[in-house]
């Protein structure tokens, strides 16, 4: 069984949301990752996204090793999630990028959500990103991401921050600007204009009609 972590507040709970938000495709991207860890996510996924909002879960497999994650990664999926969990296999190793355009091709909900194969949802992730989304579909949302410590599994909150990159490509966490904290509400999207540049774990956005 799948044991829930105790989830962060978030005032985002509190907040009301559209019955008619767009439908996800979680995308996981994983190569020799511990199958249990994969299936920990995957469950994840299911048991805190409304079920109306998840269109499917895709792992990709980014050309693993691991015999744990050939056939009884499958077998189990399949008994488990029928029709709803795929599996895409790249036939040599593309690296993450690559590996995240194969998740996209394989898609069909009009949100994607990129994540490792080592997350945790918790409950109401999914309506206050889907709503962003909804409102523009050319925003592209990062979540607010916490660590779980791997030795007790307790959850280490951060503070939220916008992500962008230096002029040497190293990913930095930027303190949102003065009129965000002066607001004093924190579930408010943070806003960099350019300078924030979402391409972590966690991105989502919108498919279009880029087909």
């Amino acid at each position: 069984p799948h044991l829930a972590l105790c989830p962060s507040c978030c005032r985002c709970k509190e907040l009301k949301y559209g019955k008619d938000l767009p439908q996800i495709s979680i995308i996981f991207i994983f190569v020799n990752e511990a199958l249990s860890v994969i299936l920990r996510s995957v469950h994840s996924a299911v048991n805190h996204t409304p079920a109306p909002l998840l269109k499917e879960i895709i792992l990709v497999d980014d050309n693993s090793d691991e015999e744990e994650l050939k056939a009884p990664l499958e077998e189990y999926v399949n008994k488990r999630y029928p029709g709803l969990v795929k599996v895409v296999r790249n036939q040599k190793r593309e690296g993450l990028i690559r590996a995240r355009i194969e998740g996209w091709k394989a898609a069909t909900g009009q949100v994607t959500g990129f994540f490792d194969a080592h997350v945790e949802f918790t409950a109401g992730w999914a309506e206050p990103v889907l709503s962003r989304i909804q409102e523009n579909r050319r925003r592209v949302i990062l979540p607010s991401i916490d660590n779980i410590k791997q030795d007790n599994f307790e959850v280490q909150r951060y503070e939220n921050s916008a992500h962008g990159y230096s002029w040497e490509l190293w990913c930095m966490y930027i303190s949102p600007p003065k009129d965000w904290w002066d607001a004093g509400d924190p579930s408010l999207p943070i806003r960099y204009g350019q300078h924030g540049t979402p391409g972590d774990q966690g991105t989502l956005g919108d498919q279009g009609d880029t087909r």
